[in-house]
C-alpha cells in the first residue's frame, strides 16, 4: 500500500472513531448537560419564589393605595361611576337626570376596547362644571370625551334650566 491510501485510511478511520465515540459518549454527556442546567435554572426560579411572592403582595398594597387614592372600589365602574355622581350631586345644586347603558366598542385590528358611558346632568353652570372637573381631575374614571350645555325651558312653569350631557370614555 502506498503512503497516499494509508493516510486516506487514516483519516477515514479517525472520522468514524470520532462519530463512533460522539454518538455513544459525547452526545449523552452533552444531553445531561443540557438537562443540568435546564433542572438548575428551575431550582433557582423555585428558590426565588419567595422573593417574588414578597414583591408581588408589596406591589398588590401600592395599588390598592393607588386605587384607594383615585376612589375607584369594588368591580363594576358603572356603579361606581353612578355612586360617585349622586354622592356629587348630594355635596352640590346638580341633578342627574339620566344614566344611560355603557357603549362598548371593540377594534378588531388592535383587540383594544372602549366603553363609553352617557349621563345627563341639570343644574347652574357653575356647579355643573366643577362636577365635570371633579370627575375629571380627582377620579380615574376615564377621560370625558364631550360635553354638550343646553338651555331649556319648562312651559307650564316657565323656569329656564341648564342641562348638561357628559360622555365618558374608558379604554379597556
Amino acid at each position: 500500500m502506498e503512503q497516499r491510501t494509508k493516510n486516506i485510511l487514516l483519516v477515514a478511520g479517525l472520522l468514524c472513531v470520532l462519530f463512533i465515540a460522539y454518538h455513544y459518549s459525547f452526545a449523552k454527556t452533552f444531553a445531561i448537560s443540557d438537562e443540568l442546567n435546564i433542572l438548575e435554572n428551575q431550582k433557582e426560579q423555585y428558590q426565588a419564589a419567595p422573593i417574588q411572592l414578597a414583591a408581588l403582595s408589596k406591589k398588590e398594597q401600592q395599588l390598592d393605595i393607588i386605587l384607594a387614592k383615585n376612589n375607584v372600589e369594588g368591580s363594576s365602574l358603572q356603579h361606581n361611576l353612578l355612586k360617585t355622581l349622586n354622592t356629587l350631586s348630594d355635596t352640590t345644586n346638580v341633578k342627574v337626570i339620566a344614566f344611560e347603558e355603557p357603549h362598548q366598542f371593540i377594534d378588531e385590528t388592535t383587540k383594544k376596547g372602549t366603553t363609553t358611558y352617557d349621563f345627563r346632568l341639570q343644574g347652574d353652570y357653575k356647579a355643573l362644571i366643577g362636577v365635570i372637573y371633579t370627575l375629571e381631575q380627582k377620579y380615574s374614571f376615564g377621560n370625558i370625551v364631550q360635553v354638550d350645555f343646553e338651555k331649556k325651558k319648562n312651559f307650564r312653569t316657565g323656569a329656564r334650566y341648564l342641562q348638561c350631557r357628559v360622555l365618558l370614555q374608558r379604554l379597556n
